[in-house]
């Protein structure tokens, strides 16, 4: 999959994310941190009882296998509480200088790990003048991680690639000269039209049951939380996420 001529036509990215950071914030903040922590400690009750009662060797099979939805049911409620915390912009975010160069290979692992998950090949392509970003390592990977999943599980599903550029500053047509941007893309079925304006709203998912739809979501606040700016383009069989970081 060849890197796009990116900086030969520029590119029109919405960015949809406004956060209000009022009193009303700081409300919701807390009331979400209560609600997961409460919320957290009734599973606890249900997945230790389910635990206990599967313990029991002499179960009977449809009963053990209706306790089993229960305790799977209960972690998966946990974990959903866990991302609804990040996505409701509670995670702690700690700024500093980040050389690409050095820390793109140290995640390779988990992103190679997503994309072959997804049967697509993981592929990046970066400028070697690439500055440093101001960014939180552990928050950037997240965010990374959540893009090229998405991509890599659009590719997989219908038989594309996917691949990561990243741009040095001014490399990006209409971009900003203080931003290092990087491209997260795919080819395959392209975004509706009609999705496009809520790719990054919480819980919104045309995937299975299984999926929470929240990702992207996350991806979304973790970029605002860090200065940066996100946005998303669906067009010609290709979709592309886009990331604009501020250089350190």
């Amino acid at each position: 999959m060849e890197s796009p001529q990116i900086a030969s036509g520029e590119f029109h990215f919405a960015d949809y994310l406004a956060l209000d950071e009022s009193l009303t914030r700081q409300y919701f903040d807390g009331l979400l941190r209560g609600l997961a922590h409460k919320s957290n400690n009734l599973l606890a009750v249900v997945q230790g009882f389910s635990t206990l009662i599967l313990m029991q060797d002499d179960l009977d099979p449809t009963v053990r296998e209706n306790i089993e939805h229960i305790k799977e049911a209960g972690q998966n409620s946990s974990r959903l509480f866990e991302r609804i915390l990040t996505a409701g912009g509670c995670a702690t975010v700690t700024l500093q200088p980040i050389q690409l160069g050095e820390f793109l290979p140290m995640a390779q692992g988990s992103l190679t790990e997503v994309c072959e998950k997804n049967g697509v090949n993981f592929q990046l392509n970066m400028e070697p003048s690439v500055p440093q970003l101001a960014a939180d390592a552990t928050k950037l990977k997240e965010i990374l991680l959540e893009l090229v999943s998405n991509a890599a599980e659009a590719a997989g599903t219908a038989g594309g690639e996917m691949a990561v550029d990243v741009l040095a500053p001014g490399q990006t047509a209409g971009g900003d000269p203080e931003r290092v941007d990087i491209f997260v893309r795919n080819t395959g079925a392209e975004i509706p039209v009609d999705h496009m304006d809520k790719v990054f709203k919480p819980f919104f998912t045309t995937k299975e049951s299984d999926h929470f739809g929240i990702g992207l979501a996350i991806a979304g606040v973790l970029a605002h939380q860090m200065g940066m700016r996100i946005g998303a383009q669906s067009a010609n069989n290709t979709t592309t996420f886009w990331l604009s970081c501020p250089v350190s």
